[in-house]
């Protein structure tokens, strides 16, 4: 039943992941239409204002010709008026006048009608084509006009849904992030279940056995063997010790007692000493300001979030050398993990986990192949309304900075360390890895 339930979430997160990918997709699109369509226009834009300059030009060209045709015509007139008046009176004078030289008149009246026809035909062809380029400029300048509107609309359009659809394809993203972290939150609290029980199976929970089988053993050497029942009480004595050792690191692995018993920093500064006793890492620690409380939903944020950073450091750094700094000040508390190893690019690994995210195809429950690491301390931070940065350069190590503001009155503070001294403490170091 449970199984055919997780397969029935993890098809649902599959669609939902491609519902909203598609939408990413169309978004996208979107914009990019509207930016060939910008384009587009303004292409046109250009097309129809080329265009209108060479019909402006045109248009001053053909009114400059009018105004020579008109010059033309009108001296063509003049000298047509007074071949006329020329061939009127050679025509009535036979007698003063040959008929070669009337012939001649005659025709050069001829030829300057023809000239003067030539020249009005012309000048009427000038005209036309004048008409035509003043309809055609003024089109041209409509459509001008229309495209520069159009071109400035689009722009504001684009500019306008550029930043709204940016802003939706992030919430998307922001969603789809939360989703994928809660359904690994919800495998991390599974997967944390069974370490703990495969941890007291595996360790208490043999050993308690194997003590009640030295029990029994004493029961029957008692009578037997005083000497050899009480060296066997001895063990039995020591597995205990051992047995309740166990318990007590299962126990500070689910929640440290020091949290709620010294507080914050007292919690981190045993973490760090229990980690280096385990040879995981060897961190320095250090506290300056005055020390106050912090909700204990922050504070076990905190500690995770600095048990999160550390094991980076042992997993992912190449080194076994970190530092963990605390700053309390009125404004807030201030957390410094830092450490001088391999490093890597966090834009990187902060792409390659959105990646896996946005992988339709993949159960958020399955093991992640990238970079978890960094969107869980994050999502952690983001809960308790606190502020990480994650700065890291190839080859020159890592620091993860996490401030926490301080929303606890003034005159509520407990002041528990008010006489910290200043400085950094370095947790025991037993051995090298």
């Amino acid at each position: 039943m449970n199984k055919k339930k997780d397969k029935g979430s993890g098809q649902q997160a599959d669609v939902g992941g491609m519902r909203q990918g598609s939408l990413r997709h169309i978004l996208n699109n979107t914009i990019e239409g509207i930016e060939t369509s910008k384009a587009q226009i303004f292409e046109i834009y250009e097309a129809v204002n080329s265009e209108l300059d060479e019909a402006r030009k045109r248009l001053s060209e053909v009114r400059a010709e009018i105004q020579i045709t008109i010059a033309d015509v009108d001296r063509l007139s003049s000298e047509e008026q007074k071949e006329k008046q020329n061939l009127v009176k050679v025509s009535g004078n036979f007698t003063t006048y040959s008929e070669a030289e009337i012939r001649a008149c005659y025709e050069q009246v001829t030829n300057v009608q023809i000239a003067l026809g030539y020249a009005r035909e012309h000048e009427n062809k000038l005209r036309e084509e004048r008409d035509k380029l003043e309809r055609r400029l003024r089109g041209l300048n409509r459509m001008l006009q229309q495209a520069e509107h159009l071109a400035l609309a689009v722009g504001s359009v684009l500019s306008y849904l550029s930043t709204q659809l940016t802003g939706v394809v992030w919430k998307i993203e922001t969603v789809q992030q939360k989703q994928f972290v809660g359904a690994r939150i919800i495998k991390a609290q599974e997967d944390e279940r069974y370490r703990i029980s495969r941890d007291l199976h595996d360790g208490p929970a043999q050993d308690m056995a194997h003590l009640m089988l030295q029990t029994s053993v004493i029961e029957k050497l008692i009578d037997l063997d005083p000497a050899e029942a009480k060296k066997t009480a001895v063990e039995i004595r020591h597995g205990i010790g051992d047995c309740l050792r166990d318990v007590r690191q299962v126990i500070f692995d689910m929640r440290p007692m020091a949290l709620d018993d010294l507080g914050l920093t007292a919690a981190i500064q045993q973490l760090i000493s229990k980690m280096a006793a385990r040879e995981i890492v060897y961190a320095t620690f250090g506290v300056d300001g005055r020390e106050y409380d912090v909700p204990k939903h922050v504070g076990i944020a905190i500690f995770r979030i600095v048990q999160e950073a550390l094991n980076n450091i042992a997993a992912h750094s190449g080194t076994d050398q970190a530092s963990v700094r605390m700053l309390y000040t009125e404004q807030a508390l201030s957390v410094l993990i830092e450490d001088f190893g391999n490093g890597f690019d966090p834009d990187a690994q902060e792409e390659k986990a959105k990646a896996e995210i946005e992988a339709e195809e993949r159960d958020p429950l399955e093991e992640p192949r990238g970079h978890f690491g960094m969107l869980g301390m994050k999502e952690r931070a983001r809960i308790i309304g606190a502020e990480i940065l994650i700065k890291s350069v190839p080859g020159k190590g890592t620091r993860v900075h996490l401030r926490v503001p301080n929303r606890t009155p003034r005159d509520e503070g407990s002041g528990r360390a008010a006489g910290r001294k200043k400085g950094a403490k370095t947790a025991p170091r037993k051995g090298r890895r």
